[in-house]
């Protein structure tokens, strides 16, 4: 019941935002873009997008970048405001990852007149996988069927796809810049293949392949590119709050069984479970980026994709040894 009371709340906020836009587009028919200073709009939704898209841009005096989410705010929470949806009609590219996360992408789009706006959506530029169950989680506690993982950016090769058709979609409203977008696109890329060889620099030479949350866990395609297994408390990004007693009973056992030495928790995630852990196991509770939701001090200091997952290098050496 409480998940249908809160379908029809969202719905009612969709509507809202929808007839906003409708009157705005009566009172402005001509669909004008308004930029700052004449420059091209892009509006990212996720802090990958919005960061690729900032390292390509570099340098450019042509380019104005919103992001969305720039408040800290976590992805699956978020929902726009009227003026955000004006926005998005407003750009030149609109770039959003998709996904049951941005479900509200998929109910306002199809409202809007984007016939002046290039939409690049990043699960599409990359190969998906079906979330999976976790080892670990009983799977009566999954009462969904399982939908494609969206976490695409947590593989450091997917990142690389997602950066270069980014590159291309900039060309595409801004030609004359190409040479500083291509350019800008090597060096960054330069420095995600330098995190890739780094992280497979520790997974070649780790005691283990297996990792453990005591948290939600959207990193199925990091286990995939590096053959990782895991075991965690919440399957993906999981609404569940508490885990069951089976379930933190198995990551217990586990831990002891396998001396394994690090229990994980993720950025803006709750840490309670892996501090529960923790103390019944002598494990050490760390954090790991996933990328999942960047937090507004993180944001404000100008962490980029690489300086944040450049963090986890320590907390897997730790976490595989």
């Amino acid at each position: 019941m409480k998940v249908i009371k809160l379908n029809k709340i969202i719905c009612i906020i969709i509507l809202v935002i929808i007839l906003v836009i409708f009157i705005y587009a009566l009172i402005k028919p001509n669909n004008t873009k308004t930029k700052s200073a004449d420059k091209l709009s892009v509006v990212c939704t996720s802090f990958v997008g919005y960061d690729f898209v900032k390292a390509i841009t570099k340098d450019s005096n042509n380019i104005e970048i919103t992001y969305l989410l720039d408040s800290g705010v976590d992805a699956h929470n978020f929902e726009p405001t009227a003026s955000q949806i004006i926005a998005i009609q407003q750009s030149d590219l609109f770039v959003y990852n998709g996904g049951e996360m941005e479900n509200w992408t998929e109910q306002v789009i199809p409202t809007m007149d984007l016939s002046n706006t290039k939409l690049i959506k990043l699960m599409d530029t990359v190969e998906l996988y079906k979330e999976e169950h976790i080892a670990g989680v009983e799977e009566e506690e999954e009462h969904e069927e399982l939908a494609w993982d969206e976490h695409v950016w947590t593989s450091p090769k997917n990142a690389i796809k997602m950066l270069e058709s980014l590159e291309l979609g900039l060309e595409e409203i801004d030609n004359k810049e190409k040479d500083i977008f291509r350019q800008n696109t090597n060096n960054y890329k330069k420095q995600i293949e330098k995190l890739d060889e780094d992280i497979w620099d520790i997974v070649e030479n780790a005691k283990r392949k297996r990792l453990v949350f005591g948290d939600r866990m959207p990193i199925r395609y990091f286990l995939e590119e590096f053959g990782l297994k895991a075991s965690g408390a919440f399957n993906g990004c999981s609404t569940e709050t508490e885990p069951s007693t089976k379930t933190l009973a198995y990551l217990i056992n586990l831990i002891k069984e396998e001396n394994i030495p690090v229990v994980l928790y993720i950025e803006n995630g709750n840490s309670k479970v892996a501090n529960i852990i923790s103390k019944e196991t002598g494990a050490k509770a760390m954090q790991i980026q996933t990328l999942h939701s960047i937090s507004n001090y993180d944001y404000k200091n100008g962490e980029t994709y690489v300086t944040l997952m450049n963090r986890n290098l320590e907390v897997l050496k730790n976490a595989l040894q």
